[in-house]
C-alpha cells in the first residue's frame, strides 16, 4: 500500500511538473571551456524563454570583481551573441584566466561596466565556463 502511495505521488509531481511547462535552460555554447580567446570574443548561448532578460558576466580570476558585459538582445529562438571584454586593453592580460557565465532575469537590475562583488542571484544561470586570454 505505502509502495502504491509513494508511486502515485511521484507519478503526480511529473504530471504537475510537466503542466508547469518546460524547465528555462540557458547555456552558453561559445566559446567553448578551456578554451583561449581573444581581448573581444563573442560569446554565444541560447535560452529556452525569449523574453528572459539575459547577461553574461566575466571574473577575472586573479582578483574578485565580476564586470557586466554589454546588453543582449535575444532572439525570438532562444538564441544570442554578445561581443564581451576579456581584460584589459593591450598586452597586460595575455595568459591570464577568467571565468563566464551567463544569467538570465537577475535579481538586482544590471548595466554593462557594473562591477560585482560576486555572481549576481538570478531566475537562472548558465554553467561557468573558464577561458585564456591570447
Amino acid at each position: 500500500m505505502l509502495r502504491k502511495i509513494a508511486l502515485s505521488v511521484v507519478l503526480f509531481m511529473m504530471t504537475m511538473s510537466a503542466a508547469s511547462g518546460q524547465e528555462v535552460n540557458l547555456r552558453i555554447t561559445a566559446p567553448l571551456d578551456k578554451s583561449q580567446v581573444p581581448e573581444r570574443p563573442f560569446i554565444e548561448g541560447t535560452v529556452t524563454d525569449p523574453n528572459a532578460k539575459v547577461w553574461v558576466i566575466v571574473h577575472p580570476m586573479e582578483v574578485s570583481d565580476y564586470w557586466v558585459q554589454p546588453a543582449i538582445n535575444v532572439k525570438e529562438d532562444g538564441t544570442w551573441k554578445v561581443m564581451i571584454y576579456i581584460g584589459r586593453p593591450g598586452t597586460i592580460d595575455i595568459d591570464k584566466q577568467f571565468e563566464i557565465m551567463a544569467v538570465a532575469n537577475p535579481e538586482v537590475r544590471l548595466s554593462e561596466g557594473n562591477v560585482l562583488g560576486a555572481w549576481p542571484e538570478a531566475q537562472w544561470k548558465s554553467q561557468l565556463i573558464e577561458v585564456t586570454r591570447r
